[in-house]
């Protein structure tokens, strides 16, 4: 049965002269579409066949098909427009690409990407995907306080750690209620941080992918 789905290009790839591969996900997982003649100037499918689009295509709910009767939605120009913000947004999509499997709640995640993609403070809103992802792919963190003193965050824990507790930290308390503000608030709630907070954040993620999933993530 072939029904109209939407989706977003995370990935592309050329292939063979004039044509191009598009990795897409949507709300029952991923997809890869060949895009017929899509690298020529004159083919129609030129604009809608690139890097982080919503589109709609003809599904068969197959994992590798033709693009077929494909329209584009949005270009998330807001995004493209401006260097930093596609950089750090390719971090999300880079998620998608290495850590989704076939057996995930696709619906939800795919959801958790579209509001981080309409979201204003991209940066923020990117760290607090990569936060929120975790729990849907079976390595959530562990934030809810018990009522001890708060010492920090551990990365090998994935979780809270208390004073007189000698697990080594990597966030301090203070970093922590950052982090599990990302972890559990909407982003358009979330506040913007200083280049200080970020870059600990970004730190505390990239080290807690390598770490409980093996995933480095290049773009971050």
């Amino acid at each position: 049965m072939v029904i109209n789905v939407e989706g977003i290009i995370y990935k592309t790839q050329s292939y063979k002269e004039n044509s191009r591969l598009l990795f897409i996900y949507t709300n029952e997982g991923k997809r890869t579409l060949l895009a017929q003649g899509s690298q020529k100037l004159n083919n129609n499918n030129r604009i809608l066949a690139q890097y982080l689009n919503l589109i709609t295509f003809d599904d068969n709910k197959k994992s590798f098909q033709s693009l077929k009767n494909a329209k584009l939605i949005l270009e998330y120009t807001n995004i493209k427009n401006d260097f930093e913000k596609t950089k750090i947004t390719g971090v999300a999509l880079e998620i998608i690409d290495k850590t989704i499997t076939e057996d995930e709640d696709h619906l939800s995640i795919y959801n958790e990407l579209k509001l981080m993609l309409e979201s204003e403070t991209t940066t923020e809103s990117v760290l607090s995907f990569a936060l929120k992802i975790l729990k849907y792919i079976g390595f959530g963190l562990y934030l809810s306080p018990d009522g001890r003193k708060i010492k920090g965050v551990s990365t090998i824990s994935g979780g809270l750690v208390y004073e007189n507790d000698g697990t080594p930290i990597d966030l301090d308390a203070k970093e922590a209620v950052i982090l599990l503000k990302l972890y559990v608030m909407p982003y358009n709630e979330l506040e913007q941080l200083t280049e200080k907070s970020i870059n600990k954040i970004k730190e505390f993620v990239r080290n807690y992918y390598r770490y409980h999933l093996q995933t480095e993530l290049k773009n971050l």
